[in-house]
Order: structure tokens, then sequence, then C-alpha cells
């Protein structure tokens, strides 16, 4: 069996064709989220450049910043010994990022003795995730990254990502469940679980040669997509300040998604099967899967960037979503 590589094909051959491929139109809701989202890069960019204003978000945003260059200096140290420069890594390093996004909140909930703000919702669905894809690569390794990561170091990032996942659930359930805003958390998970579920059994990839595996980690990609939704709702009705673990968890959830759609963008081909219909196309839906939590997301990042840039507290308006 083999793992994946990673070698870069691109969609477009040339740029010329990629402009061909766009068609004039009015701009839509997503169009206009990218241009805000473009605009507040820009403004971001140019405030880090002004070493005065940067020293005053340094001041006010410190302890986010210390959490990150502390998972900086172990994604570096992870990267020279158990990556061998390989594009796979990309994998390895969008997992690392997902689960410090997961220890962020274990350690909010329990310094703060607090789980408010928390989607209960979405970290049960994380938790299906994650069982379901070490279902998956603990005993195959169709889909593990083909460095030296894909020995073991990527698996111990899942099963890491799961007790903190199942840690944060028992606090919320259980010590801290009086402070849990049930009101918000509404959104029902069902109804991400079972479509997920249904295409999966339908479209998916065979590098493990076993169709359960390869169903559960299909499962486990398709949910993931999704699995952020409870908790942008949650925000969305909740409105106003948000806590800054929380949006760093968040954050961290979106920044593993762009290192999953740009690996998988160059890797999709791997997964088509052209000799079983079903399996035909299904690299194309694992990159669609990638862009639907990315274009979910889009409005998150705008506001996330913009308070960044300001040194303020995250703010949202009642419509997110």
């Amino acid at each position: 069996q083999r793992r994946v590589h990673g070698r870069q094909h691109f969609l477009f051959s040339s740029s010329e064709e990629y402009l061909c491929a766009s068609v004039c139109r009015p701009p839509s809701s997503v169009d206009i989220t990218r241009m805000n989202l473009q605009h507040t890069l820009r403004q971001f960019a140019h405030t880090i450049s002004d070493k005065d204003k940067l020293a005053e978000i340094v001041r006010r945003r410190k302890e986010g910043i210390k959490y990150w260059l502390g998972f900086a200096a172990i994604i570096a140290f992870a990267f020279y010994f158990f990556s061998d420069g390989d594009f796979s890594f990309l994998l390895t390093l969008a997992g690392a990022i997902q689960c410090f996004g997961f220890i962020i909140i274990f350690f909010k909930v329990r310094s703060q003795k607090s789980c408010s703000g928390v989607s209960l919702k979405t970290l049960q669905l994380y938790g299906i995730v994650f069982v379901s894809r070490l279902f998956s690569i603990l005993r195959y390794e169709g889909y593990l990254p083909y460095d030296r990561s894909g020995d073991w170091f990527y698996q111990l990032v899942e099963i890491l990502s799961l007790c903190f996942t199942c840690a944060s659930i028992y606090l919320v359930r259980k010590p801290y469940r009086a402070t849990y805003n049930k009101e918000l958390d509404t959104f029902s998970d069902i109804v991400l679980i079972a479509p997920a579920f249904v295409l999966a059994c339908v479209l998916h990839p065979s590098l493990n040669a076993f169709a359960p595996a390869d169903i559960a980690w299909t499962f486990a990609l398709y949910l993931e997509s999704v699995t952020i939704l409870p908790q942008l709702f949650m925000f969305q009705k909740k409105g106003g300040e948000i806590e800054a673990f929380t949006t760093h968890f968040v954050a961290a959830q979106g920044l593993s998604r762009f290192l999953n759609f740009v690996f998988w963008m160059f890797s999709y081909h791997e997964l088509n099967d052209k000799s079983s219909l079903g399996s035909a196309y299904v690299g194309n839906f694992v990159i669609l899967a990638q862009v639907i939590q990315l274009v979910l997301m889009a409005d998150f990042y705008y506001h996330y960037i913009r308070s960044l840039r300001r040194g303020i507290p995250m703010t949202l308006p009642a419509q997110m979503v």
C-alpha cells in the first residue's frame, strides 16, 4: 500500500486558461466577502510595517502571541526531526495546527472554569471526525503523509487531538455544565452527520484497498468541512465580543483547513480511480469539501484579522453566518 505523495499538479495549465475560465458576473456575497478580506489583509500588512502600531498590538495580544510562538517552535522542531521536506508534510502541519486549537480550548475552559461561548456540538462532531480518521490511518497507510512524519508523528497528533477533544467535552458536560450556553448551541448536528456519511459511502477513494477504512477516512473529511458550523452559528446568536481563546481555536481550525486545501489542490488526482464510477471524481469532491469550510469561515477571518490589526477583542455583528 502506498501513501499520498502530494506531487504538484496544477488545475490550470496556464494563467490564460484560468482567466478564460472566469466569467463576468455581478459580485456575489462571496465576492464581497473576499474583497473585504483582501482589503483587511492589506491594512494588516500596513499596520505591522508601522513599528509603533505593531508594538501596541504585541502589548495587547501578548498572551495569544506567546501561545502561537511556542507552537511555532514545536512545529519547527517537528519539521526538522520528523520531515524529509516532502510536500506531504503539509498534512502533518495541518493536523498539528488543528491539535493546537484543541489544546487552546481545553486550557481555556480549565483556567477560566467556564465553557461560555464554546459549542459542545462542534466538539462532539470533531470527536466523531477523529475516531473515523484514526480507524483508517492506524492500521492502513493509504492516507498517511509520505515523509517520516507519517511513520508515527501524524498519528500521534491525531490521537492527541482526540484526547483533548474528549477532555473538553467532559469539562463542558460535567464540571462546568452550569456555564454552558445550551440555549445558543442549537444547530442540529444530525443534519451534518447523515449527509456526510451517505456521501462518503457513495463517493470515496480506495487507497487503503479496504472499503470500511476508505469510507471512514472520507466520512471524516466530508464531516470535518462543516463541523465548525455549530460554533459559527453560536457566534451569530450571541453576537458582540468574542473571547480571545475561542477565536484562536476557530482560527486554528481554519488555518488547518487551508493547508489541507493547498495539499489536496495539487494532489487530488491521487484519489481518483477511473476504474470505478463512484471514485472517478472523488478527488474533486475532496477539493469541494475543503472549499466549503473556507467559504464558511471567510467572514470570521475578516473580523479576526481586523481585530488583530486594531489590537482589540474580536467583535461580531449579529448576522455573521
